[in-house]
Formats: structure tokens, C-alpha cells, sequence
């Protein structure tokens, strides 16, 4: 009987993280604190001195696989001129930036590996169905919104980008707010227009294509570090999990 050898897997983190800039397109969009003030800058520093002894030799970020060319020109340009980026590709102040960037030139990267692949979710068309049919479940979901948004505001008002960080990538939470945000509204339709069903098979089929991004640039031995919308967590993790090439690492372990 052959005994599967773990130390050629792929060693792969999810590091689940918020959006450091602007982003409009999330369930929870909470404002927060200046990424560039110095204690701000002090406390991404920490997190990165903590991530730099998980050793990644790839970084894969949530920037969309086609722009390759545009995203690692940028990141040249942050190398060679001293963590300055001039290209409009992508906002100074993104966690792509501030963590992938800054750690992959700490680590002599010669590139970074965009993996997302962009989606339109239909949330209006289930949005009004549970309105209208569903209400006590509609209810429920824009409370749970609510309450996640506050949890988020605090977060950002009261704790460093480490905590932060810690809080999102606590097992328990992802278990939770993949339940109460994505599962909860499968129902929505069920039986007829299945506007939840279709929602959720567009979420997971966004995630599914990440993941084959994902695949595309692992090697035996690699270590990856994963930067993501903690919202993808959930998925990703268990793709990783489930795939027998990948050993998924605790982010917990390094935060």
C-alpha cells in the first residue's frame, strides 16, 4: 500500500482579509479605517513580518486572471520604485498592494498570480421574490446583514489590522456567515424559479473557476499564499481541503 506523501502537496493558506480600499460589491460594506496612516502602515507590517515565516513562494491575489500583464507590471514598478505605484490598474491602498505586494518584495518574488475570475450575481430578482414570498426569511437576512455590518464597524474602530484579520479567519465565523449569508437563501424559489438555487450555483461556480485558476499554478512543494475576500473563504478552504494535491493551512496558525 502506497503512503501518500503530505510533504508533496502544495501547502496552501486562505488568508480571508477585508477590502482595504473602496468595493461596492459586497453584502457588508463597511468604511474603514485609513490603510495608510502610520498606524495603520505599522500594523500591516506586523501582520506581514507574521505571514513572511509561513515562507510562500506564490501569492495569489483577488485581481482577475486576464490582467496578469498590467497587475505584475505594477508590481514591478512598486519593486523599483520603492513601494510607489503610479499605474491605475489597481489603488495603492489595496489589500492587494499593501499585503501581496509588500510580501512577495520581501520575499524577492519575481511576480505575483492573479486568480479571480469576475460574476454577476442576480440578487435583485431573489431579493424581491423573498420580499414578497418569503418575508419572515427576507427579514431575517437584511438583521443578519445589519448585524454583521455593526460587527464590522467595531472592528474597524476598536481593533488592529491583525485582529481583524484573526477575527475573519476564525473557522467558527466562516462556518457561520457561509450559513446565514449564502446557504440561508438557496430556499428562496424553491420549487419554481429557484432564484435562490440559481444565485448560490453562480456564487459556487465563481468560486469553482478561482479554484481551477488556483490548480493552474500549483506545483508539488509549492507553498501559496492565497489573499481573498473572506467571503470566498468557506469554498475555498474546502476546495483545498478536498483536493488531494492541496494541504490547506490555518492562516490562525501565523496571525
Amino acid at each position: 500500500m502506497k503512503v501518500e506523501n503530505s510533504l508533496n502537496k502544495a501547502q496552501v493558506m486562505i488568508l480571508g482579509s477585508y477590502h482595504f480600499g473602496k468595493c461596492g460589491e459586497d453584502y457588508v460594506n463597511t468604511e474603514v479605517a485609513d490603510v495608510m496612516s502610520d498606524k495603520k502602515q505599522l500594523e500591516i507590517i506586523e501582520v506581514v513580518d507574521k505571514l513572511l515565516k509561513f515562507k510562500p513562494n506564490k501569492i495569489a491575489v483577488e485581481a482577475k486572471v486576464t490582467s496578469s500583464k498590467e497587475l505584475n507590471n505594477a508590481y514591478l514598478e512598486y519593486r523599483s520604485n520603492n513601494g510607489e505605484i503610479k499605474s491605475s490598474i489597481i489603488e495603492h491602498r489595496n489589500e492587494i498592494v499593501q499585503l501581496g505586494f509588500r510580501l512577495a518584495n520581501r520575499l524577492n518574488h519575481p511576480k505575483i498570480y492573479p486568480i479571480d475570475i469576475p460574476a454577476f450575481l442576480p440578487f435583485e430578482l431573489l431579493d424581491d421574490y423573498a420580499k414578497k414570498n418569503l418575508p419572515k426569511l427576507h427579514e431575517k437576512f437584511y438583521q443578519e446583514i445589519s448585524k454583521t455590518a455593526k460587527e464590522h464597524e467595531d472592528l474597524q474602530k476598536n481593533n488592529t489590522v491583525d485582529e481583524i484579520l484573526s477575527y475573519l479567519n476564525n473557522e467558527s465565523r466562516i462556518e457561520m456567515e457561509h450559513s446565514n449569508l449564502y446557504l440561508a437563501l438557496n430556499q428562496v424559489g424553491a420549487g419554481d424559479k429557484y432564484y435562490g438555487a440559481n444565485y448560490i450555483t453562480t456564487w459556487y461556480e465563481r468560486n469553482i473557476k478561482i479554484f481551477a485558476n488556483l490548480q493552474a499554478i500549483s506545483e508539488p512543494g509549492d507553498r501559496i499564499l492565497v489573499i481573498y475576500g473572506a467571503g470566498h473563504c468557506k469554498i475555498l478552504r474546502d476546495f483545498v481541503s478536498s483536493y488531494k494535491e492541496m494541504e490547506l493551512v490555518d492562516a490562525l496558525k501565523y496571525l
